[in-house]
């Protein structure tokens, strides 16, 4: 699958639930992501030189609208290829789901794979039926940075139409006074690099 994602910054998380309301943007879940970034052993392909990233995401699932304290917990694994353009953060994506995560970390250890980071993400999922797409947008806040995100996508199972959702979801932003200049291409690792001047993958 292709995930074409756009990010941007946010400076108002609640006005802007206010905004997704009025565009009939239906809430459907939260998150707690805990996303652990590994590069290959020494000596192989370098991550953050070929721009790909490996993770396994422990996600905390949870209604943020129910009095229950009911949670879910799934693992992932995760591989996303190089970015595939100048302006977005699209990407090639396989994921796969798994019984055991921590059984996974301990495998990638022994066999040499190098723990670079773990990610830690706050977010709140809500969807969107905008020209006859699905969009995915999700309010995102990465408690180290200390700043709130948005992050829409649509997935696509070819290339062939990746221009005309890229331009979508440019579109939707537009609702929200989010212009295209204002995309961020780079993931919340590489953001955390910047700020911590850390030498992290992609």
């Amino acid at each position: 699958m292709i995930e074409v994602e756009i990010k941007a910054k946010v400076l108002d998380p609640e006005e802007l639930v206010k905004k997704f309301k009025n565009q009939e943007g239906k809430y459907k879940i939260s998150f707690i992501h805990e996303d652990t970034y590994f590069n290959m052993p020494e000596g192989l392909r370098d991550f953050k030189k070929t721009d790909e990233a490996l993770r396994i995401r422990k996600s905390i699932e949870y209604n943020k609208n129910s009095d229950s304290s009911k949670q879910n917990i799934n693992y992932f694994l995760t591989y996303k290829g190089k970015k595939l353009d100048k302006t977005t953060k699209t990407r090639n994506e396989l994921e796969t789901k798994l019984e055991n995560g921590d059984s996974v970390k301990e495998i990638f250890n022994t066999l040499g794979f190098r723990k670079i980071f773990t990610v830690k993400k706050k977010r709140d999922l809500y969807e969107f039926n905008f020209k006859g797409y699905i969009i995915e947008a999700l309010i995102d806040f990465i408690p180290i940075l200390k700043e709130h995100f948005i992050e829409v996508e649509i997935m696509s199972e070819s290339n062939d139409r990746l221009e005309e959702s890229k331009n979508i979801l440019f579109e939707f932003l537009n609702l929200f006074e989010i212009k295209k200049e204002e995309s961020i291409r780079k993931s919340y690792l590489e953001l955390i690099a910047d700020r911590f001047r850390r030498k992290l993958i992609r």
